[in-house]
This record gives structure tokens, C-alpha cells and sequence, in this order.
């Protein structure tokens, strides 16, 4: 828009010069010169009417064409980015669709190609299997002829066998037969169903007395299995939780246990108990900026993680005899009052 500008100055210009008089005569008659100087100043002001209606007209122009230039480059760059998209989905899409063609075309190959071999080898085992068989039912054939012929053989010369020594030694087989019949009456008695009981449960007793002694071992083994493998899975889920993931300077934090508790009087005990890596004086400087009004209440979401970290440590802990039981129940129940 026009504007007018007014600039005043003062403008100082220096004069000096001399005069000669004379004047008549008289008394003391005579001629001179006099000296003047000084500076003459005078206000100027000068009003300056800046006309910019058409320089505003042509930025107003400009800034039209320059907003429409905007919004060609605009839709010009939405268009190529949304060509951009979906030219590389299509490629995308070609690749995928291109790749999973040419692994079922090698896999369909594959499949044919191993079918051949396997329908070959099929034909080759059956084939072998039928020769298999004829061999195996001439080689029964000729097993039971031969051994048909050996057995007659060796059943003759058995029994030959047999009358020989029973006719050299006929004295011997007589005391023997003599014995077999004493030991025959002394099973048929009842004193020997006795000592068989006996022995039956003396040997039971013995089995179950080892049974019991094995599995009193066996319990005290897994026992002692299951609380070396729950320490060390606790070893290594708390080293997993200490490990730092490399050099850079960061901030950890370190637990501080806050107890409140209500005596008697309704008074109201609230103590701070700080982790022991942290120093010895934070338990102090902790209960000197916190109060308990200050203390928010757990989430349910925390509630619940809480829970399932009491829980996993109470089943972790070793409860093998009655006392570490007794123990772990009254913990238990003070946790859920």
C-alpha cells in the first residue's frame, strides 16, 4: 500500500565578511573597515509519497501464480507417489507371484522326478521281493528234506546210543532210578511246601525292603535334580535380568521396599527398606521425601505381575521337609490377606 514520509532538517550555512566605511569631515574624520560573521539556519521539510499499488498488484499476481504452482506440484507429487506405490506393489506382487511359480514348477519337477524313481524302485524291490521268496521257500524245502534225512540218522544212532550205555552201565541206572523214587516220595511230603512258602516270602520281603530302599533313593535323587534345575533356571533368568547390552552411558533403577504398618492405637509405622546395592544412607533420604499419601496404589496390570513373581518364588522355593512346608504355607497365606 502507498505511504508518505516526511524528513525535516535543519540546514546551517556560514557567512562572514569585512565592510569599508568613511564618513565626512568633522572633528575626527576619517575611514574604517568592519568584520562580520556568523550562520545563517533555516527548517526545510520535504514530504515523500512512496506509491507501491503496483508493485502490491504484482506480488498479489505473483503470489496467485506462485499458490497454483504450489498446488501443481502438490497433486503432481501426490499422483507420482501414488504411481510410485503402485507401480511397486505390482512389482512387488510379480516378484512374489513369479518366485512361488518357479518353486512349485521345481517342486511339481521334484515331485515327478521322484515318483519315476520311487515307481522303479517299487518294481525293482518287487521283483527282488518274488525272487526273494521263491529262494526262500526252495531253500525250506531243501532244509526240511535234509534235516528229515539227518534226523532219521541221528534218532538210529541215538537209540543205538541209548541200549548201548544202558547195557555197559545197567547197575548205575538201577541206583539211579532207586534215587529218583526217594526224591519223588520227599517232594510228595508236606515239609517241602513249607520251605517253599518260606522262601517265597522271605524273598518277596526281600524284593519290596530293596523296591522301597531304590525308591527312597530315586525320590531323594529327583528331589535333589529339582532344585538344582529350579536354581539354576533362577540363575539364569536373574543374569539374563543383569546383563547389559553394550557400552553406552544409561540409567538403571534399584528397588526400595516401603512397609506400613497399623498398631493397636491406629498409629501408623511406615519404615523404608533400600536394596543393598544402592548406599547405606538411602533408606533415610527415601522416608525423608516420600510420605505415604505420596505412595500411588498399584495398577491391576502391576497387581497381576506381582502376583505371578510371588507365586513363581514360593513354588521355587524348597519345601522337602515339614518345617520349609509349614513355611511356605504361612507365607502364602499372609500373602493373600
Amino acid at each position: 500500500m502507498s505511504y508518505t514520509h516526511t524528513y525535516r532538517k535543519t540546514i546551517r550555512i556560514p557567512y562572514s565578511g569585512s565592510v569599508s566605511y568613511t564618513y565626512g569631515p568633522s572633528q575626527s574624520g576619517g575611514s574604517g573597515t568592519v568584520h562580520y560573521s556568523g550562520t545563517a539556519e533555516e527548517e526545510v521539510e520535504v514530504d515523500i509519497e512512496v506509491d507501491t499499488v503496483p508493485f502490491d498488484s504484482e506480488v498479489a499476481d505473483c503470489n496467485r501464480h506462485v499458490d497454483v504452482l504450489t498446488g501443481a506440484v502438490v497433486a503432481t507429487e501426490t499422483a507420482q507417489v501414488a504411481s510410485i506405490r503402485q507401480k511397486a506393489k505390482q512389482v512387488g506382487e510379480t516378484i512374489v507371484s513369479g518366485f512361488f511359480s518357479t518353486v512349485r514348477f521345481e517342486i511339481a519337477t521334484q515331485i515327478k522326478e521322484l515318483r519315476s524313481r520311487v515307481d522303479a524302485l517299487l518294481l525293482d524291490i518287487r521283483e527282488k521281493q518274488r525272487k526273494l521268496l521263491e529262494l526262500k521257500s526252495q531253500m525250506e524245502n531243501d532244509y526240511h528234506r535234509v534235516s528229515e534225512q539227518y534226523g532219521k540218522i541221528f534218532g538210529e544212532l541215538n537209540r543205538e546210543l541209548d541200549n548201548r550205555v544202558h547195557a555197559l552201565d545197567r547197575p548205575v541206572f538201577a541206583a539211579a532210578g532207586e534215587m529218583y523214587m526217594a526224591e519223588d516220595r520227599f517232594i510228595q511230603t508236606d515239609m517241602l511246601n513249607v520251605v517253599a512258602l518260606a522262601g517265597r516270602e522271605n524273598a518277596l520281603l526281600d524284593a519290596q525292603i530293596g523296591a522301597a530302599v531304590a525308591k527312597r533313593h530315586a525320590r531323594h535323587a529327583l528331589n535333589r535334580s529339582n532344585s538344582f534345575l529350579a536354581r539354576k533356571h533362577a540363575t539364569e533368568q536373574t543374569l539374563e535380568r543383569c546383563k547389559l547390552d553394550g557400552n553406552s552411558e544409561q540409567c538403571f533403577y534399584a528397588p526400595v521396599f516401603c512397609v506400613a504398618m497399623t498398631g493397636e492405637n491406629n498409629v501408623t509405622d511406615t519404615r523404608f527398606y533400600a536394596s543393598c546395592i544402592l548406599p547405606q544412607n538411602t533408606s533415610d533420604a527415601v522416608s525423608a521425601q516420600v510420605t505415604e499419601d505420596s505412595i500411588t496404589p498399584l495398577s491391576h496390570e502391576e497387581r497381576r505381575n506381582v502376583d505371578v513373581f510371588f507365586r513363581n518364588l514360593v513354588n521355587e522355593a524348597d519345601a522337602s521337609d515339614e518345617h520349609a512346608a509349614k513355611v511356605k504355607n504361612v507365607i502364602t497365606k499372609l500373602y493373600s490377606l
